[in-house]
């Protein structure tokens, strides 16, 4: 015990060691406000803490090998003697966790397949002229925040889909795509269109409409699997509208021959990149 403390009080190293906290983490916690020692010498400098911290201790380090930043342990440390607070503060960490896995999963798809091409020395993807056939569509568009966010807008449609499919089976035909309207690609607010071919006479309500979409030439490319490297497609059909010194005449569409909505497994998507062209 220390002369004139009313409690036995450990000294850094002590509480460091039963802690599993290190000396300089104790420190950096304790300069942010955490775990602040219960006694600091004034001539010594020295810190003391009790023994009643311990339990504190080990929630900053639950909290921080579960990804918590310095200033989340600040705001949900208190939180602990209100678990109704904490829960939901909890859950979104975890949501964000989620997401940050997801992120970290499409990286190590993007690094595996950046390894594959390197060892099999991928040919560059072939692109086809053709004529892409007028067709009559059931068509929403909106402006949405991202390129990812079109799955959200398919999950809009499912809706409407699946009323006016219970009516008639065949009101919908077998093609099915997205437009791109910005000029540039863009990080946000990206405006798009998507559609499915209808022969129906019914307009749904929330800004549905029965468009009909021209004749047009177009250079394709196929692209195989997952959305993340559709852009090597994209790419590809650039490159030959420059090449071919062809001119963009509107805006690049995506035909979804086989996706998400037919078969989960990603490795099996077919999706045909539109780049409309000049005859």
């Amino acid at each position: 015990m220390s002369a004139g403390l009313a409690e036995p009080l450990m000294n850094i190293g002590e509480f460091s060691r039963y802690s599993g906290l290190s000396v300089r983490m104790l420190r950096y916690y304790a300069n942010h406000g955490v775990l602040m020692p219960r006694h600091i010498d004034e001539f010594s400098g020295y810190r003391r803490y009790a023994s009643d911290q311990l339990r504190e201790a080990d929630r900053v380090r639950l909290l921080r090998d579960a990804g918590c930043s310095i200033a989340a342990i600040v705001e949900l440390l208190p939180l602990f003697s209100a678990p109704h607070e904490l829960r939901p503060r909890l859950q979104r960490h975890l949501a964000h966790l989620d997401a940050e896995a997801e992120r970290v999963a499409a990286q190590q798809t993007l690094a595996a397949k950046l390894l594959g091409d390197l060892a099999a020395q991928a040919p560059a993807l072939p692109v086809i002229e053709r004529v892409f056939p007028a067709v009559r569509v059931l068509y929403l568009r909106r402006t949405v925040t991202d390129y990812p966010a079109e799955g959200d807008l398919w999950v809009t449609f499912r809706g409407p889909v699946a009323a006016l499919t219970a009516q008639d089976p065949s009101v919908f035909g077998n093609l099915g795509g997205a437009t791109y309207f910005d000029e540039e690609y863009r990080d946000s607010d990206v405006e798009m269109a998507i559609w499915r071919e209808y022969h129906g006479s019914q307009t749904p309500e929330g800004g549905y409409e029965i468009v009909h979409l021209p004749e047009q030439r177009v250079a394709t490319v196929t692209h195989r699997g997952g959305f993340e490297t559709i852009n090597e497609a994209t790419g590809a059909a650039g490159a030959w509208v420059t090449q071919q010194q062809r001119t963009r005449t509107g805006p690049i569409f995506n035909v979804y021959v086989h996706g998400p909505g037919r078969d989960p497994n990603p490795e099996n998507w077919i999706t045909e990149v539109n780049v409309p062209i000049g005859a």
